[in-house]
């Protein structure tokens, strides 16, 4: 189930990449697209600094939600550990 958050809130979006054995594992590159209600993509990797990494397999990124509606997201783990996955958040319009 999607979480919600506010125009102008920080959410904490995370992956964790494990093997088939269910063990943790580091892939050797990691990319996050992002999709805004609007359409617009953007992409953030590890190697740029925007996606942070707080323990092993476990990837996160933090970047204010600037528009309204269902952003979507989709994790791709590349080289040591290949996997991808998919999430969507809500964010809701704030009347002041």
């Amino acid at each position: 189930m999607p979480f919600s958050c506010d125009v102008g809130d920080v959410p904490y979006i995370q992956v964790v990449f494990t093997n088939s054995g269910g063990t943790v594992v580091d892939p050797t590159t990691i990319v996050l697209y992002l999709e805004k209600p609007s359409g617009s993509v953007g992409t953030y990797t590890y190697a740029s600094g925007s996606v942070t990494r707080p323990a092993a397999g476990t990837y996160t990124y933090n970047g204010t939600a600037t528009e309204s509606g269902y952003w979507q997201t989709r994790w791709v783990g590349d080289g040591a550990a290949v996997a991808a996955q998919q999430g969507r958040y809500f964010v809701r319009s704030v009347n002041t």
